[in-house]
């Protein structure tokens, strides 16, 4: 019954121009001041409008996911959502932003007064690794592993429930169970009064002897 969900997603990664190890180590940490705009309303907003998507930002935004590698330099948007084109369409659209924002970046700092002998400074090149299409595949929901996952919940619950019933079962089934619990002498046992069809049966045997 659930809505199929698709998933699209694409990498962004930080890189020094020129490799250079600070350099390097400045990439790690513009990336990961940036990756936090990505879930800003404010850049979703401006970046949706950028692509002129007509797409609500709260939507958007309750589709997305981010995966951040430091050690590749990378930035993996996400969308989870019931429509696969608008999904590529937000991923993309998040990415292109994404890339422009630091290159707007890199202009400024290349626009800073410098000594004339001073050679250019080094900057830090977002580059978009992915450009997703709408998938044609759904990624949800995990109709087998949903049912393996109920079936195994539903076994380890009834397991506990029959665990408890017993455990907690304090009624006195056995003439033993009275001295073991109540610690007093067993008297006599009144049995179990017969029933309708034992009557029956009694009253059966007793004419045929007759």
């Amino acid at each position: 019954a659930q809505p199929k969900s698709y998933t699209v997603s694409a990498r962004v990664m930080a890189i020094a121009d020129p490799p250079d190890y600070w350099l390097d180590l400045y990439a790690k940490n513009r990336l990961a001041s940036y990756k936090d705009l990505i879930a800003n309303w404010t850049f979703v907003s401006e970046a949706l409008s950028a692509a002129n998507l007509d797409i609500d930002p709260g939507l958007a935004q309750s589709t997305l996911a981010l995966g951040h590698n430091p050690d590749a330099n990378i930035v993996q948007i996400v969308s989870t959502d019931s429509d696969p084109a608008r999904a590529a369409a937000i991923v993309n659209a998040l990415a292109d932003a994404f890339v422009a924002r630091n290159a707007a970046e890199n202009e400024r700092i290349l626009a800073r007064p410098r000594p004339p002998t001073a050679g250019l400074p080094g900057v830090v090149v977002m580059e978009k690794l992915d450009t997703p299409t709408p998938p044609s595949i759904a990624s949800g929901p995990r109709v087998k592993v949903n049912t393996l996952a109920a079936a195994v919940l539903g076994a380890v619950a009834g397991l506990i429930v029959v665990f408890g019933t017993v455990y907690f079962d304090d009624t006195l089934k056995k003439p033993l169970d009275v001295q073991r619990y109540v610690g007093l002498p067993l008297l006599s046992v009144v049995p179990a009064s017969e029933g309708a069809d034992a009557r029956r049966a009694s009253a059966k045997r007793m004419r045929g002897t007759s």
